[in-house]
Order: structure tokens, then sequence, then C-alpha cells
């Protein structure tokens, strides 16, 4: 980011032109072909320490490829997608800096360009714009200002000042999330947010977005992927020479292929190898950024040690990681998941690449008079949590492992609903995933006959706080005490278990996999509203009564064969009965555990409270049958 609107270093890069013919005079030279590449960086080459920035690379044409950039001199900095037109980063000290670029042009010919800035310590920054980057045009955006004023924030404002009209809303929040417009040529965009403090200091930055034109065909197999009509990523095989690479880049996660690819084409991992290696599963990733591709493989090595999560896998054909994808979801339609790159960040770098956009259904209950909050629970404390997005900090593998863990439990359980382990052998080359799967009876609906989940008055508030019904005058009357009535006796683990039949399968997959390999419990109550929510009743481990556990066991007897589960389920800690009348977040530690005069006090900005919508929002996905041909 910068501080006032970038200037463009412009380089002329010269072609010869070859030519002969007979007789004896000498023929016209053709002119030198000139090809024009432009970097754009601070203003005047001068930056701040401490100050966020981009380095711009542009072209006279969009096609261009084999992008590296690279640092060759000056303090190390930091960056991430080096194989991209826009690089930003955080200047770590005062001195010189010096960079590369080299790119292939659309003819294969080999382009290079050099830019060097100087980094002062000449004025305090407080005010920073993250992250400069490339898009598709009508991509999915979110800007974000970091202030480190000496007083209280007292103002912020945003503003576009070049580039086609985005719409922006929210404008006085620190960040801002908005569609991208569409473009025909490489655009940049450019925004400034200004703010003020309450003793009279006021800073402003620029952020820089550089747009590529994108085609996105209507009849795309992911043109409904969300309420919104919006673009996604670009995204590569991790593994460029595995064996199928070309196939999931083609048929997986794209803006115009408008065809499913069958199984010959793509097989299920599974089919190739029913107990998966790292380097199996690795040769089907897609990413948009290395570093989820390298976070994601050391997930798997280091956490992953049961290897549950590797053998599950073997319900997939592919697994998509990227920057937009929000929320995580499994698609039947194509047999792959995909997941939101937020589980993997390490470093702030990494976050900062990260879209934020908020889950459209986070506001389905608004008319509701109480909350179904939920926790994850190891110990009697959070068994994870994210450091606030203003810190700055680095998040361990250790510190995220069980946040990574629940996700892949849940989607894996729907991957293996639809195509479990007999499926991997018994579906023919000549099946679509979906069309498999609309053949063969989703064990979801065996779970839903065998062990029926009751409660018609939470499925009917499901469809409100999951499917954003409106709510019924009664349901908007519905008590706290009413709701723990209708939810408590019966055998959901979770109130999202009354989402769709398939997350009831998957949330007690998920439930009993993280209390069997880690000891993890989860926490589900009934509160009132906030500030305080609270509790009307609240239960630790439901997953282990009596009552839910013989459902949890059909589903894992089904999804991973080889657990013994009467063996396992002896492992499970026995439920809880929190304490009611108090904050939900004063029950952390049951009355009954505490020791005495114990009371732990919980940052209620560390943990903010999640609901029912927030366990795995639901990605609503149908199968084009009109639409979509096969190959």
């Amino acid at each position: 980011m910068n501080r006032t609107p970038l200037f463009a270093t412009i380089i002329f890069l010269t072609i010869s032109a070859c030519g002969g013919g007979g007789g004896s005079e000498s023929p016209t030279p053709e002119p030198p072909i000139q090809y024009k590449v432009s970097i754009n960086g601070p203003v005047g080459d001068s930056a701040l320490a401490g100050e966020s920035i981009g380095l711009v690379l542009a072209a006279p044409e969009s096609n261009i490829s084999q992008i590296v950039w690279q640092q060759t001199a000056g303090p190390a900095i930091s960056f991430l997608g080096s194989n991209r037109k826009v690089i930003g980063f955080d200047v770590p000290a005062t001195g010189s800096y010096s960079f590369s670029v080299n790119f292939r042009d659309s003819a294969g010919g080999a382009r290079s360009a050099n830019y060097t800035f100087t980094a002062t310590s000449d004025s305090n920054v407080y005010l920073n714009a993250r992250l400069d980057h490339e898009a598709n045009s009508e991509a999915k955006m979110t800007l974000y200002a970091y202030e480190n004023f000496p007083g209280t924030l007292a103002s912020v404002s945003w503003t576009q000042i070049s580039g086609p009209t985005a719409t922006l809303t929210d404008t006085n929040q620190l960040a801002i999330f908005f569609t991208a417009p569409s473009v025909t040529i490489d655009t940049l965009l450019q925004f400034q947010v200004d703010a003020t403090d309450d003793q009279g200091n006021s800073a402003s930055d620029i952020v820089n977005i550089l747009l590529e034109p994108e085609t996105i065909n209507p009849n795309s197999l992911f043109a409904g992927i969300s309420t919104q009509n919006v673009s996604l990523a670009d995204v590569y095989p991790y593994n460029p020479n595995a064996e199928y690479s070309d196939e999931i880049q083609e048929c997986i996660y794209s803006n115009t292929t408008d065809y499913y690819c069958n199984l010959g084409k793509i097989p299920f991992i599974g089919s190739q190898n029913p107990t998966p290696t790292v380097d199996n599963i690795m040769d089907r990733v897609l990413v948009s950024h290395d570093w989820m591709g390298i976070r994601f493989k050391n997930f798997l090595e280091q956490v992953d040690t049961s290897n549950d999560i590797k053998n599950l896998m073997g319900a997939t054909r592919s697994i998509v990681i990227s920057y937009d994808i929000k929320p995580s979801f499994f698609w039947a339609g194509t047999g792959a998941i995909y997941i939101d790159a937020k589980y993997f960040w390490v470093t702030p770098q990494e976050r900062d690449t990260v879209d934020a956009t908020p889950d459209f259904r986070s506001n389905f209950d608004k008319d509701l008079q109480f909350r179904d909050p939920w926790r994850v629970i190891k110990d009697n404390n959070y068994a994870y949590s994210t450091p606030l997005i203003e810190s700055r900090s680095i998040r361990t593998v250790e510190q995220s492992q069980y946040y990574v863990l629940r996700v892949f439990y849940h989607e894996l359980a729907h991957a293996n609903d639809f195509f479990p382990p007999r499926a991997w052998s018994s579906a023919a080359n000549s099946d679509l995933p979906w069309t498999y799967s609309s053949n063969n009876q989703p064990d979801s609906d065996n779970l839903a006959s065998t062990y029926t989940l009751n409660s018609q008055e939470m499925y009917a508030l499901g469809d409100v706080m999951f499917q954003g019904n409106t709510a019924t005058p009664t349901q908007q009357n519905y008590t706290p005490a009413q709701v723990s009535d209708f939810f408590f006796p019966f055998s959901g683990t979770n109130s999202y278990n009354y989402s769709t039949k398939r997350e009831d399968y998957a949330m007690l997959a998920e439930e009993y996999l993280m209390g069997y390999r880690y000891g993890i419990q989860y926490d589900q109550g009934i509160t009132g509203l906030a500030p305080d929510y609270i509790i009307s009743t609240a239960e630790r481990g439901r997953v282990a009564l009596d009552r839910i556990r013989p459902r949890a066991e059909f589903v894992i007897s089904r999804i991973l064969p080889s657990i013994d589960v009467q063996a396992a389920s002896a492992t499970l800690a026995a439920p809880i009965t929190l304490d009611s009348g108090i904050s939900w977040w004063d029950a952390l530690v049951p009355s009954s555990q505490a020791k005495a005069g114990e009371q732990k006090k919980v940052d209620r900005l560390k943990h903010p409270m999640t609901f029912g919508a927030d366990v795995h929002p639901a990605k609503r996905l149908k199968v084009n049958i009109n639409g979509g041909s096969e190959k």
C-alpha cells in the first residue's frame, strides 16, 4: 500500500526482427518491436519502515505466464504469491530494496524487469491497508485497515480513487467487502482509507488491486456457487506433474467448465489406493497460493497421526484450498471437497491473502428470542482460538490443529456418506459422481430411517436458522426454556443436526471422532440474547449419551470400518450438564469440577460466540441435470 497514488516505472524491451532476400539492394529494415513493461511501486521510489506496500507488474497483454518475483537486495522481506503479477508486503526496516521479476509473454518470449525503492523512518505509520494483490474481475474482495494510533480510533472512511467503480458499503469500518467490477483488460483499482484518533492524529493509506479479465460461463457448473454471482479464484495443481493434474484443473473448480467429468477421467483417490498416502492426496490438490498446499501437507504429516483423514480422503477426487472459498463444503457433483484457506494460515502474511467476506447467513436468526451457542472443549478450556486479526500474531500448528481436524472430519463424512469405501471399487468408469450417488442411496438416508432424529419444532427452527425461512409469529415468541425442551430430550448432538439429514450424519461423525481420537467434547447450549447469553440449558459431550451414541456408531462403522466402535465408545468422556442461569462464558468450567474459589475468566474478544449456523455453513450446490453434459 502507498501513501499517495502510484507512479509507473517504464521499461522498454526491444526485439530485433531478422529477414533477408535476394538482389543487390539491402532489405528495408523493419522497425523494432517495443514491449513496454511497467512496475508500479511507492511514489518517489520511497516507503516508510513498517509500511505495507505493493509492487504491480503491468504488461501490454494479460496472457503472460511463468511469473517469478525475487528480492535481490535489502533486508529480507517475507512475501507470498511470487508467481502473480502483484506482490504485497510489509517493509521491515530502513534501507534500499531491490526486486526482479521474470515472466514469459504470450509468444513464449522471456521478459524481465527490475525495481528499487528506499525505506526511511521519517514519520510514524499509524495506518496500513492490506493487501495489494491481483484478482479476477467479478471476484469477492476484502480490504482491511490496521490502525496503530496513539489515541482511540475516532473515524474511518474508505473511498475508491481509480479504476471502474466498485459498489462499496459500510465504508466507515476498518474492513470493507465488495465484488470487483468487470474488466476486459488488466486494470488497476485503487482504494484510499483515511482515519483519525481522538488526539487529533490522522493518517491515510492506499491499496492496489490489479483486476484481470475473466470469462464467466453463465452455464458453468459453479455459476450458482453462492448467493452472489461472482467469479472463482484462479487455482492450479499443487503438484503440476501429477497424473491427473490437467483433469482436476479442468473439471473441479472453473469459471467456464459446463460439463461433468466421469470417474474414468478422474477416479476416486480410494480407487487407486484404499489407504491413501500423503503423496496420493497431494497429487489431487488445487490451491490458489503455494503456502496453502505446504500447510495442508504439513497437516497430513504432522497432525493426522491416526490416518483417519488420509483414509477418509479415499472418497474424494480432489481437494481445493483457495483464498475465496467460504464456507468449506463437499459437492457430490464433482466428488471434491472445497476448503476455506482460513484453517491453514500460520503467519499474518498468509492470513492477509485469505478473503474474509462474512457468511451470508449470519443474520438468519435475527427475529428469534434465543441463541444456540456451541464450542469445542478440551480439559475444561477452549480447544483452539484464532488470534485477533489486528494482533498480527503467528498461529502455530498446535494452536490450530483441532480447528482443522474438525472441518476435515465433517466434510469428509459428507464425502463418505455419498461415496463410502464400498463405492471406490464398485463404481464404473462411466459413472458421474452425482449419478452414482443418485443411484445408490447415501448412508444418511439409512441413518434417518434406522435412528430417526425427532423434534418437529427443531426441524422447523432449523429451516429458519440455517435455510433462511422467515420465522413465524409462534417461533418468534419461543423462549429459551421452550427451545431447550424441543432440543435436549432428543438425539441431535448440535442444533445444526436439524439443518438436513446430511448434516446430522456429518455432525455425528465429527463429534464422535474428535472425542475418540483427541479427547475433545462439544458444548451445546440454548441461551438468551446478547450481551450475556444467559444459559437456559447446556450440555457437554452429548455424543456419548446412550440415546445418541448408537447413531454415531452407525456412521463410524460405515465411513471408517476399521474402527472397533464398541471399544472406541468406551473411551468417550461422560456427558456433563453445564450450569444454567449464568453467562455462556462463565459456564466454561462446570461448578462440579471447579476447584474451591476457582473462577475461569474468558477473554470474550478472543473467544467470540459461535452459533449453529457457524458450525459448517452449508454451501447449496445443485447438479444441473439439464444444462450439464459429461466427459
